[in-house]
């Protein structure tokens, strides 16, 4: 529990502190003040001025935060952000974004390099691959593979007696004999099981089946600059996932007012995050990389109180040809801000529903 806790803190705080540096080092080399650099969110603990700027450490252990001058547009003055032209303006409220999208790629790459589980395509490249292993990738429901009690992750070490090395091997000798039965030797959890299945006809005008899929898995190790491409490969395809996903949950909560069943929040990210550390570093670094790409492009969205929907105001600000109504403006934001803290509320009451009694064992535990 103290692990997962620790853990939680540390990689939210280096995600936010990540975004925030953004905007901090994009304001200062764009030549706009910044008055203060928070570690953590406040009451402060302890500070110290430099060059003008306050570099505080404070006592909420989460993120940070970064107060630059003009930013609420009450300040003229030729240093403060209100006074800035759309393009700087738009750079220095994009920078966070950026950021985390830069940290998903570097911390990608970084397990791309060190090597990770996954799974094999027919071109890969076998002198990269470690740990070579055949794994089953999908369980039919109902199937007799699913009644004997084969699952997903359960890795094939024999069929019927002949050793599995090949993904390959294991459809072609179940056929052979799926009728009259096979005996699959699994290992899972480092313990050994065998299944005696016999193939029925799952879909009328099929040939008998046992029900279940396999895949080539192993550990994939790339050189440097084939990590920087695949760190950026995957960094693009997890931003479309999450775009689709996002498009799905807000189309779900149009048309049936509801919010998708997957949506975590702090809760819910704090329990994954300590199934995440069990699994290793490595597996922890692609965590953080999911997250900071889902921090990007949710602080992307033009929704007042994010910095798409600062920007938003940015671009409006340029087509009127006049600055916004800074109270109307600052109005919009905080209604914003009081939503997003009311969905965050309520996801997280959902989180506790779903994940109480594992909180509550982890709690007993520490005692």
């Amino acid at each position: 529990m103290i692990t997962t806790i620790i853990a939680f803190v540390i990689i939210l705080g280096v995600l936010v502190l990540v975004h925030e540096y953004g905007h901090f080092i994009s304001a200062r080399k764009l030549g706009v003040d910044v008055e203060e650099f928070g570690v953590g969110f406040p009451p402060r603990l302890w500070s110290y001025k430099r060059n003008g700027i306050i570099y505080s450490l404070n006592l909420i252990p989460i993120g940070g935060f970064v107060k630059i001058r003009g930013e609420n547009g009450e300040d003229e003055d030729p240093r403060s952000f209100a006074s800035q032209p759309t393009w700087r303006k738009s750079i220095i409220i994009s920078a966070g974004v950026i950021m985390n999208l830069l940290l998903a790629i570097v911390l990608l790459t970084v397990v791309f390099y060190a090597g990770i589980p996954q799974i094999l395509s027919r071109d890969t490249d076998l002198n990269q691959v470690k740990n070579h292993e055949v794994i089953i990738a999908d369980v039919v429901s109902g199937s007799p593979a699913n009644l004997v009690g084969i699952a997903v992750g359960d890795r094939v070490l024999e069929i019927s007696g002949q050793k599995i090395v090949q993904a390959d091997q294991v459809n072609k000798l179940v056929e052979q004999s799926v009728s009259t039965g096979v005996i699959v030797k699994v290992v899972r959890n480092r313990v050994i099981k065998e299944y005696s299945v016999v193939g029925k006809v799952l879909e009328p005008g099929s040939l008998p089946r046992i029900g279940i899929g396999v895949a080539d898995t192993g550990v994939v190790h790339y050189n440097i600059l084939e990590s920087i491409g695949q760190g950026f490969a995957a960094t693009y395809q997890m931003s479309g996932m999450i775009l689709e996903a996002l498009y799905n949950l807000v189309k779900n909560l149009i048309t049936r007012g509801q919010l998708d069943a997957g949506l975590s929040g702090p809760v819910g990210v704090a329990v994954i995050t300590g199934q995440i550390v069990r699994l290793g570093f490595i597996h922890v670094l692609q965590f953080m990389a999911i997250l900071s790409i889902n921090l990007g492009i949710l602080n992307i969205l033009p929704f007042p109180a994010l910095d798409g929907g600062r920007l938003l105001f940015i671009i409006i600000e340029k087509l009127r040809g006049k600055k916004n109504n800074a109270a109307v403006e600052g109005w919009i934001h905080n209604s914003g801000f009081i939503l997003l803290i009311f969905l965050l509320i309520f996801i997280t009451f959902r989180d506790i529903g779903r994940y109480g009694s594992q909180i509550l064992s982890s709690l007993k535990s520490l005692f």
